[in-house]
């Protein structure tokens, strides 16, 4: 805290002349939506680490809204306030915060079950800029929730709700969570962005990552963007909590204050080849501090800007977590990309290509193909696969896993997995119509057996001769060769949603919904099958993955 303390107020400090444009872009995909296309085709920007900067673009968003919502239809000053506007604007000669509701009020039923769901959030949204160095952002929202058997059953087991923090007990079948984010942005240059805050990110143009993405808890965090001619630089630093720490460790965390801390540094290299082709390369480190007898110290060594992080932990000997990635993406035409990711964990060359079914050969890819405006105006179509080998993001120690709070860093299911994914999304004036139909295989734990078969990324890697004394964590592998895709308790999941929206007020992406979702689990042991249907009005500016 007094850290934060010095920052802010070293932000303060900086005489300001006009209004910056240093403020994000929401990672909300509904919210992102509206600019996404002009954003990837008209400007020649580096749209793949998210959430976007508004510096390196210089995008007007507001102008962008004002002329979907056509402003000046509404005379009156309480129904531009509810339909077009900000609740609160506070805007002088240089200086203009705004302040907006959080809300996501809806109310269901699970009919498979006979249950009812439904969410209650009250939050506030507050984001300003002061001068032309200094944007600012906080969100905190307050729930209680009734959800469905299959995430229920989840956030019995995983005790967080996924993406949105720790679950605590409500009434007899529900939970209450908060969450709480926000960054101070500042730019002392048109090439140089530095933030600091609480939140997430997202590397990639598909519906999912494999490299990072938003679908873990919040983490406090320091952006350093660095944009000159064709390339851009990403640093980013992140601390992360490992919940289960102590008790894989089989510790009493009764005279502990807080949970166990890990720590991620990352490099990220954009590079505009042409208009229409962008490579990116991603590296990054999973490192302890000293939470722990024998665990490293805080390695100053990682907070290197500029040199590659798999040669400097070579060189120290150390255990860490290292992953490295590659981003690309590539514009057909003018509605129409391919993108592909490729993420390696862990791998020997020669075992790579004489031994692919040997244990370390860690790595997955995605493949995509997004269609704007297909056959009819403002429809848009995505197909992607997405593929994981087993133990991929694990770790011999589990406190160094490629996760945070319970959850993976990159895609929900972990690791073991593979995933076809087909979204198609139109828009009528206000009307917006969501399908997406999701297959999904992987390979989880079996019943009563500590071994790991790579889906688990809280289980150790290690072999099951050398871990078979870690109940908590299992016993690790079950040989070195013989990995197969799947392995395990062989899981198959069909996903299917049907969503319609009438959008209130696009500065809030305020918005009436209904919405109609099948999910139906088959595993060895169990058939689940969920029917749900729900409506509410609620504020989409944040990504909640319970697709999965």
């Amino acid at each position: 805290m007094r850290l934060l303390n010095l920052i802010i107020l070293f932000f303060l400090c900086i005489p300001f002349d006009f209004l910056a444009q240093n403020s994000n872009i929401l990672l909300g995909k509904s919210y992102f939506s509206s600019f996404e296309q002009d954003i990837y085709f008209n400007y020649n920007s580096h749209s793949s680490f998210k959430p976007l900067i508004n510096h390196s673009l210089n995008y007007n968003i507001d102008s962008v809204l004002e002329q979907k919502d056509r402003l000046n239809i509404y005379q009156n000053k309480y129904f531009r306030k509810l339909f077009t506007e900000d609740l609160f604007v506070l805007k002088g000669q240089d200086y203009r915060v705004t302040i907006s509701p959080i809300l996501n009020l809806s109310y269901g039923k699970e009919l498979v079950d006979n249950k009812r769901v439904y969410t209650n959030t009250r939050g506030y949204i507050i984001k300003g800029d002061l001068g032309k160095s200094i944007s600012f952002f906080s969100t905190f929202s307050e729930n209680q929730s009734v959800f469905s058997n299959y995430l229920n059953d989840y956030i019995l087991k995983n005790n967080i709700v996924p993406g949105q923090g720790y679950a605590r007990d409500f009434k007899e079948e529900g939970f209450d969570y908060a969450m709480s984010s926000g960054y101070v942005s500042f730019s002392p240059s048109k090439s140089f962005v530095m933030q600091f805050g609480h939140g997430k990110h997202f590397i990639g143009d598909g519906y999912r990552s494999l490299l990072l993405s938003d679908n873990s808890f919040n983490y406090p965090f320091l952006r350093i963007q660095t944009t000159f001619g064709i390339f851009q630089y990403t640093n980013l630093y992140a601390e992360f909590q490992d919940i289960r720490y102590f008790e894989y460790n089989n510790i009493n965390n009764n005279d502990q204050f807080g949970y166990a801390k890990k720590y991620m540094s990352s490099h990220y290299l954009s590079i505009n080849i042409t208009r229409k082709l962008n490579i990116s390369f991603f590296e990054s480190i999973i490192w302890r501090a000293n939470h722990a007898p024998g665990e490293n110290g805080f390695d100053f060594q990682y907070l290197n800007p500029a040199a590659l992080l798999r040669p400097i932990e070579f060189s120290i000997n150390s255990p860490d977590n290292a992953l490295v990635g590659l981003n690309f993406n590539y514009k057909f035409t003018s509605n129409s990309f391919l993108y592909f990711q490729f993420v390696l964990d862990e791998f020997t060359l020669e075992k790579l290509k004489n031994e692919p079914d040997y244990w370390a050969n860690k790595y997955g890819y995605q493949i995509g193909y997004k269609h704007y405006n297909l056959g009819v105006k403002n429809l848009t179509s995505q197909i992607e696969y997405n593929y994981v080998r087993p133990y991929t993001y694990a770790h011999h120690n589990p406190a160094q896993n490629y996760a945070h709070y319970n959850q993976p860093l990159a895609h929900p299911l972990g690791a073991n997995f593979s995933e076809f994914i087909f979204i198609a999304k139109y828009m009528l004036n206000k009307w917006e119509f969501n399908g997406k139909l999701i297959f999904i295989k992987y390979g989880a734990k079996k019943l009563n057996d500590p071994t790991s078969y790579g889906n688990d990324l809280y289980m150790s890697t290690g072999n099951y001769a050398e871990e078979n004394q870690l109940s908590n964590i299992g016993s690790g592998r079950p040989s070195d060769f013989g990995i197969y895709m799947y392995q395990g308790n062989e899981t198959n999941v069909i996903y299917q949603s049907l969503d319609l929206s009438y959008i209130v007020n696009r500065k809030m992406n305020l918005k009436c919904n209904l919405q109609i979702s099948f999910r139906s689990s088959k595993d060895e042991y169990f058939n689940q099958n969920t029917h749900l249907v729900s409506f509410g009005i609620k504020t989409d500016l944040f990504n909640h993955y319970y697709d999965f």
